[in-house]
């Protein structure tokens, strides 16, 4: 996009402007902190109008079942620290971020099934002004540092239904971000249309494939940084125990294994055998097993 267009006025100097600002207020990973964590990882999930009641508690109950799991727990533990810290902030519009857990440093099922209470207990927000996801990245990366630990990755875990309509691109977004050394993960939940629930009209047809590959081009970024889409609704659990088991063991390519998630959802693609959920199943799959993925940065590309 070249800098002197109007769009990059209009969209991409501003998220640049708004990155310069906040800069200070992303510091280095040794600068803040005093307990050594494996990775620092910002939960932010979308309750923009778009996303209905159901899929808004399925989210949050996802992420609380995900955390009381043996398998995510013995991940923890086997760290180099054996420590690990969450957070998890709602999003919608430019302005509307609500961090709803603060920093926890989880470190045994103890404190692992504490921090999911504390997540199940809250009632999910629902909020307006459209779904600004280069703001939410923004708000995320600021609350690096904030807490008490000092993470050796940061790592921000982004969900939605839908693309950036609001606020700073997102890929100038990413690139500012993963040039400070933070990755991006998404969770597109691509089972719905992008406009359902948000007009009243059935001219959505766009297959879900759009969904995963905007956030391939446009949010994703950093060292490794892959995506786990929901291909409907019975996936959201499977979806961000398996996102969540990567961001926390790192550059690990969970889908190989004999066992486990990964072989549950080759067996949905078998069973959906040539119907349209296979479609949907197949591209959840080859997302989840594309490992490393390529870092996207400014250092590599312009401002997509």
């Amino acid at each position: 996009m070249p800098s002197g267009s109007i769009a990059y006025r209009l969209v991409v100097l501003p998220a640049l402007l708004l990155a310069i600002f906040l800069a200070e207020r992303i510091p280095s990973a040794s600068a803040q902190g005093t307990i050594p964590v494996d990775v620092e990882i910002v939960i932010a999930v979308d309750v923009s109008v778009s996303m209905d009641r159901e899929e808004r508690r399925l989210q949050q109950v996802g992420f609380a079942t995900a955390f009381r799991d043996p398998a995510i727990i013995a991940a923890i533990r086997a760290g180099e620290t054996g420590r690990i810290a969450v957070t998890v902030m709602e999003w919608a519009g430019e302005v509307r971020q609500s961090v709803i857990v603060p920093w926890t440093v989880i470190d045994d099922e103890t404190s692992a099934y504490a921090f999911a209470d504390q997540l199940e207990r809250r009632v999910p927000g629902r909020m307006s002004n459209g779904t600004a996801i280069g703001s939410a990245l923004l708000k995320a990366a600021s609350l690096f540092g904030t807490g008490s630990a000092i993470g050796a990755r940061r790592v921000i875990n982004i969900s939605s239904d839908g693309i950036n309509n609001r606020g700073p691109d997102p890929a100038a977004t990413r690139d500012f971000l993963v040039a400070r050394g933070i990755t991006i993960n998404a969770l597109p939940i691509v089972y719905r249309g992008l406009l359902l629930g948000v007009v009243d009209d059935d001219t959505d047809d766009l297959p879900p494939s759009h969904l995963i590959g905007y956030f391939t081009r446009k949010v994703i970024g950093g060292p490794g940084a892959f995506l786990e889409a929901v291909s409907n609704v019975q996936d959201f659990e499977l979806a961000i125990h398996r996102k969540l088991l990567r961001e926390i063991e790192g550059q690990v390519d969970i889908a190989q294994r004999p066992s486990g998630p990964a072989r549950r959802l080759r067996d949905q693609a078998a069973v959906a055998g040539s119907s349209s959920s296979a479609v949907a199943v197949a591209a959840v799959l080859i997302a989840a097993t594309t490992w490393p993925m390529a870092a996207r940065s400014s250092a590599e590309a312009p401002p997509r």
